[in-house]
């Protein structure tokens, strides 16, 4: 199994869209993390509707894992466990919920950031039911980057879209992954385009793109901000996020291979 961490630059291309149709369509349990620490919208915008009802809590998740692990000095996959939340529209995913404002990120701290990237790898590697782990670690600007989740993934995909204004803001956040993150493992997940789109932009920024998203203004809103699931049904963008998705999975899969299938008891990890 693997850790995927989605990015971008200070513009908004589309990579909380594309984490939210990844997680829709992923084919294996999944932890689906929040880790933007400008604030995650992945709560009150896919998943809106049930955050609405009440039958989602955004205080449980990225903050409250590492207050409760603050003094914990080994970190196990298990520890996740009481800070996930069933994925309504995600049957196999399980929600760790991001941070309500940028002020909460100080309070989380490198410390908290270390732990959290160690329950993740210790998640996607467990002898006894490893899962994928997909990651929306926002924007590579300022000092509030969660570096060392990104520095424990296996992938990481800057998301862009292929117009002046993207690829601008993609080149200073592909500058600074560059200098922390190995080559083989940063790629670019290019939203809102075409094949040629996507030549275009590797040209560009010298980077391969592991996955490409059509444009499709009326699909992504749900995956944005929770519009009418029908929407999504039978459109190109949801048959291709669901293609790319078990590209992914497999890929981590033969590269971690998992010794046990994962189980959930009342929508937790076990």
């Amino acid at each position: 199994m693997a850790v995927i961490a989605i990015v971008s630059g200070k513009s908004a291309p589309g990579a909380t869209t594309t984490v939210a149709a990844l997680a829709h369509a992923w084919p294996a349990p999944l932890v689906l993390a929040d880790c933007d620490p400008h604030g995650g919208d992945l709560t009150t915008g896919w998943l809106s509707p049930w955050w609405l009802l009440g039958q989602l809590r955004p205080e449980l998740g990225v903050l409250s894992f590492a207050t409760a692990t603050r003094h914990t000095t080994t970190i196990t996959a298990d520890l996740l466990t009481s800070h996930l939340q069933t994925v309504p529209p995600a049957p196999l995913a399980r929600l760790l919920a991001g941070l309500a404002d940028p002020a909460q990120a100080t309070a989380l701290g490198d410390g908290g950031w270390q732990r959290l990237a160690e329950a993740f790898t210790a998640a996607s590697t467990s002898p006894y039911g490893a899962v994928d782990v997909l990651a929306d670690c926002g924007r590579i600007t300022g000092a509030t980057v969660p570096w060392p989740v990104l520095e424990a993934a296996d992938l990481i995909l800057l998301a862009v879209r292929p117009v002046p204004r993207h690829l601008h803001s993609a080149q200073p956040a592909l500058l600074a992954l560059r200098e922390r993150i190995p080559a083989d493992r940063l790629g670019l997940a290019v939203c809102g385009t075409t094949q040629l789109g996507v030549r275009e932009v590797q040209r560009l920024l010298g980077v391969p793109a592991r996955l490409s998203m059509p444009e499709d203004a009326t699909t992504a809103s749900v995956f944005s901000d929770g519009a009418d699931r029908r929407r999504s049904e039978r459109t190109v963008f949801a048959r291709v996020a669901e293609r790319t998705a078990l590209r992914l999975h497999t890929a981590g899969t033969l590269a971690r291979p998992a010794t046990a299938a994962l189980t959930t008891v009342n929508g937790a990890l076990r």
